[in-house]
């Protein structure tokens, strides 16, 4: 099987979508718009499949299921497409790579690629040249997860703490992770408030385990990006919940603040608690109260 570079029209149902993936309904519109005004500005990218039943030649779909899709929805046979000589596994990675760099890139998404790649028997120089990123850094990543440093991976991912220090502690004790850490704060590789973002995750490994999910005895556990996308989601719902029950809070401590107000300014009502003895109050209360609304 070997590469087409030419451009060719292939029927729209003789082409199979084997990596679909879910789409912005307002972009699938603005997409189908666009090539309804000004046409198909980008072929898409198949690849040869296995012939249909009826014998009748088949594609794999690479790129383009947006462009497929607005093609169909507006009643179009055929559409432009560059044929490639891809394998199966090549057609699937190229797809990949294809959907992560045409739009802005999420770190969880990348590591669930590099670490799909790896498992499909690509080595890091490999993976790097196919994804553009350093081969380093690829190493890195997957040196995190094979030691079920998810942790660790995490605040590297959200730019809290620098991969190159990351992985030196990945896999260390607590006592050795601390002392690396104080290492390479003496040699200036990294400020306090790095040091201090460590110093928490470093706690959180030992209290918690160095994973999301329940502790298990040494090596029964495999870490994977789907664990880490799982726990990603758990914590993103945590925080969610954290912030409407601080809003919630922030909203009871303003009312009964008003309160506070309306009964101090009532004098039969300050009388009473002089009566009862009952005058005083914490200083911070008497302040907020006598504040104007």
């Amino acid at each position: 099987m070997t590469d087409d570079p030419r451009v060719r029209l292939i029927p729209v149902d003789q082409i199979r979508v084997v990596n679909p993936r879910a789409r912005d309904r307002a972009k699938y519109e603005r997409i189908v718009e666009n090539i309804a005004t000004i046409g198909l500005k980008k072929p898409i990218t198949v690849s040869c499949a296995a012939p249909g039943g009826d014998g009748v030649e088949m594609f794999d779909l690479v790129c383009g299921q947006g462009r497929l899709e607005a093609y169909i929805a507006l009643g179009q046979k055929e559409i432009p497409a560059l044929v490639r000589g891809y394998s199966k596994q090549e057609g699937l990675v190229a797809s990949l790579i294809e959907n992560i760099a045409r739009r802005r890139v999420r770190s969880l998404d990348q590591v669930k690629m590099i670490q799909w790649m790896k498992e499909q028997g690509h080595d890091y120089a490999e993976i790097a040249s196919k994804t553009g990123l350093c081969e380093e850094y690829v190493r890195d990543i997957l040196n995190m997860l094979s030691k079920s440093e998810e942790r660790l991976l995490e605040a590297v991912l959200h730019g809290k703490i620098p991969v190159t220090i990351a992985t030196r502690i990945a896999g260390a004790s607590d006592e050795a992770s601390q002392r690396l850490l104080m290492e390479a704060y003496e040699r200036k590789e990294m400020n306090q408030k790095t040091l201090a973002s460590f110093r928490r995750i470093v706690d959180q490994r030992r209290h918690f385990g160095r994973s999301y999910s329940p502790r298990r005895n040494h090596g029964s556990h495999r870490s994977s990006a789907d664990s880490l996308i799982i726990a990603y989601k758990h914590e993103t719902q945590r925080q969610r919940m954290l912030v409407k029950k601080a809003k919630l809070c922030e909203a009871r401590l303003l009312s009964a603040s008003a309160a506070f107000k309306v009964l101090l300014d009532d004098e039969h009502y300050v009388t009473l608690l002089r009566a009862e003895k009952m005058e005083t109050m914490p200083k911070f209360l008497a302040d907020r109260a006598r504040q104007d609304p």
